[in-house]
This record gives C-alpha cells, structure tokens and sequence, in this order.
C-alpha cells in the first residue's frame, strides 16, 4: 500500500511538472515544502520523506535533472524522458474518463485526422498508439474522434514530436454516426438528457 501512494505521488510530480509552463518548479531545502515545522509531526516527516523518494526516484529514472539556482533553492525540471511519461499518464487519464464517464459530457466531438509522412513515422506510430489506448474512436487509419476535453495533450503530444505541420484538432457539433458513438462512449446530447 504504501508503495503505491508514493507510486501516486511520483506521478503526481510528474503530472504536476508536465503542468508547469516551464516545466520546473524550485523548492528550497531549508523550508522544504512549506509545511509547519513544530517538533513531532510525523505527518510533516513522513510527506518530506515521501517527497524526498519520489524526487531521487524520479532522477534515477532520469525523467528529471536537479539544479541548485544561485539562491539555494533546487530547480527540478523534466527531462524530455520525462515529457515522454507525463503525457503517457495524461493520456491514460484520458482512457479513465470514458471507462468510468468522469465528466459530464458537453455534447461536442475532439477530432484529431493527421497526415503524417513516412518520415515521422514513430511519431506517427505513437500518435495513433496512444488515441487507442485512451479510448479514442478510430473513424479512419488517421482519423479519430473523442467525448472529452483532449486539447492539450494533443498539443503537447504534437510539439513534442515536432508534428504541428501534419495533425488538425477540431472540435464537432455533429457527427453522421452520432448515435452509434454516443453508445460507444455511454454519453448523452445534451438535447436527449
């Protein structure tokens, strides 16, 4: 068990550097987290000891490098390794929200369609890899549609992969086949609800 909360807290690191515009944030060894620093508080130890492994654990995978900043502080920055595996967790919370119908849905379509020339072709592969693991619907080979808000790991997916010239995101009022996916995805239009 407890090694899956610090699992949780090691990707939500992640996530929360993937979050960062910069992809970094900086803490101070001194002041730690910000957490109060009265004598015996074993919560206190215990989330900095946790934060502690998580961060060397993070650096053994070299999905982050460490920095000290002129002011003492420690600068913690994603790597592109780490890029790589903080979108691969986005995008499998993207699979969780058609599994359990997280949200609520807005009644609109994400459409991704991509033509991508052979010599993207990993980056291709990848693209289309990780819209079926997430649960997108595969309309055609490159075109897929998705319920949910999937804009930004789209974006990011696609500067990282250096493929803003190939991939179209658009967003849908209307598909032709609008009943069979709302089956699919278990959702609603609004003008049904």
């Amino acid at each position: 068990m407890a090694n899956q909360a610090k699992q949780s807290l090691t990707e939500k690191i992640l996530l929360h550097l993937a979050n960062c515009m910069d992809f970094s944030f900086s803490y101070t060894l001194k002041r730690g987290l910000g957490l109060p620093s009265f004598p015996g508080n074993i919560l206190r130890d215990l989330i900095r000891n946790d934060f502690k492994d998580s961060i060397r654990d993070l650096g053994k995978l070299k999905f982050i490098e460490r920095k000290k900043s002129y002011d003492g502080s420690i600068i913690i920055s994603l790597t592109d390794k780490g890029r790589l595996k903080a979108l691969n967790l986005r995008f499998r919370e993207l699979d969780k929200k058609v599994e359990k119908n997280k949200e609520k849905w807005d009644g609109k379509w994400r459409m991704i369609a991509f033509d991508i020339p052979n010599e993207f072709k990993k980056g291709r592969d990848a693209l289309r890899y990780r819209a079926r693991k997430a649960g997108f619907y595969e309309m055609q080979k490159s075109l897929f549609l998705y319920p949910y808000d999937c804009k930004k790991e789209i974006e990011d997916f696609v500067r990282m992969f250096k493929l803003e010239k190939y991939v179209r995101f658009a967003l849908l009022d209307y598909v032709d086949i609008q009943d069979f996916l709302e089956r699919k995805f278990k959702v609603r239009s609004i003008d049904k609800a």
